[in-house]
């Protein structure tokens, strides 16, 4: 499934509705989906609020499902570690502390892999707008010497 569609299903837009908004007929747009490589239209990235650049494949875009996954993980790591310093000091436990001191560790752990991510996805994104600029550059100035 292309970016299109798996953005569309999730946001329960019908692909006739794209079509539409295209201005095409429904055969065309399943003929314009399949095709790799073409740039998306700009109007079918802002009805469906995502980067134009995403839909092209150079970026990240995260499902409203993953970005509130990630931020309930977070709050629950926060949470957590807030709630075990104010009923703890530092090796002042005691066996029965052992599966929450656990539970925390391995809460925490998976808050740090998310933002880990999220710092990865960033640089990611950035790197795809610099090619787009520089390829952008290089297509001009290849056009101004014809």
């Amino acid at each position: 499934m292309n970016r299109v569609d798996e953005v569309r299903k999730e946001q329960g837009i019908s692909s006739e509705e794209i079509a539409k908004l295209l201005g095409i007929t429904i055969e065309s747009y399943k003929d314009w989906i399949n095709r790799e490589g073409k740039d998306r239209e700009e109007k079918v990235a802002i009805r469906l609020g995502v980067p134009k650049s995403y839909l092209n494949g150079n970026t990240n875009y995260l499902s409203a499902g993953e970005r509130q996954y990630r931020k309930e993980i977070k709050e629950a790591a926060q949470k957590k570690f807030g709630n075990f310093k104010t009923n703890y000091s530092y090796g002042d436990y005691d066996d029965s502390a052992s599966p929450r001191v656990s539970a925390m560790a391995q809460l925490c752990t998976a808050a740090n892999l998310i933002r880990v991510a999220e710092s990865i996805e960033e640089l990611s994104d950035k790197v795809g707008e610099l090619n787009d600029t520089i390829y952008s550059y290089g297509k001009e100035k290849l056009l101004r010497k014809m």
